[in-house]
């Protein structure tokens, strides 16, 4: 262990608990470790809701064959946006962090980890891509749009987590079943003191939508 550094704490027993939580006429039995049961006890407070409706609503998103996975990814993602929320959120007393800067942009934002996985977006990113096609928190940047530089994004990016590269320029397109979107985009290194996790936002310059593509009829 490198001198001066803190000792890594050791967690609490972690046997797995098994769990029946329940929703109007839904039963869910779940088995799970308590770490992941006390995420999702918060992240169901944070959201104003009861676990059980929390879980249900996830449920209803989830069509994989092992919920309890699902559940443990969920909650690393929790856990994420709140390292985000944490280093980046909040500015001091009457300021606002860059979190909130981001979520209360009129362009549409999105806060990216190191690994581009999308930690939170704005309102007007899902008003640009369409409240049903908003993507999954977690989800790879690559996986919603295509993004494209005039040098590789994977070499770019690189030099952004080294601190060598500010900001990297973009044309975007999202494509999906008769429509087209475009924009202009930067991406943008964010701050961070010591040896915080690094993050960054992505901006939006929306160009206009392309025409839905024609029928043609036989």
């Amino acid at each position: 262990m490198p001198e001066g550094a803190a000792p890594i704490a050791e967690p609490g027993p972690q046997a797995p608990k098994p769990r029946v939580v329940q929703y109007r006429n839904r039963r869910y039995s779940i088995r799970l470790e308590p770490v992941f049961w006390q995420t999702l006890d918060r992240a169901a407070r944070r959201m104003g809701l009861r676990l059980g409706r929390f879980i249900a609503e996830l449920a209803d998103r989830y069509n994989g064959p092992n919920f309890s996975s699902y559940l443990r990814v969920r909650c690393m993602i929790e856990a994420e946006q709140a390292l985000a929320r944490a280093k980046l959120g909040f500015g001091g007393a009457g300021q606002a962090g860059l979190v909130e800067l981001v979520e209360a942009a009129f362009a549409p934002g999105i806060v990216l980890s190191r690994y581009r996985t999308v930690v939170l977006y704005n309102d007007a990113f899902v008003e640009w891509i369409g409240h049903d096609r908003r993507p999954p928190d977690g989800a790879d940047l690559i996986s919603i749009m295509q993004v494209r530089t005039r040098r590789s994004l994977n070499e770019s990016w690189l030099e952004m987590l080294a601190g060598t590269l500010p900001s990297i320029d973009a044309n975007v397109l999202h494509v999906e079943p008769g429509r087209v979107l475009t924009a202009r985009a930067r991406l943008v290194a964010l701050p961070a003191a010591g040896d915080a996790e690094f993050h960054a936002v992505m901006w939006l310059a929306p160009g206009h939508r392309a025409a839905p593509t024609p029928r043609i009829s036989r």
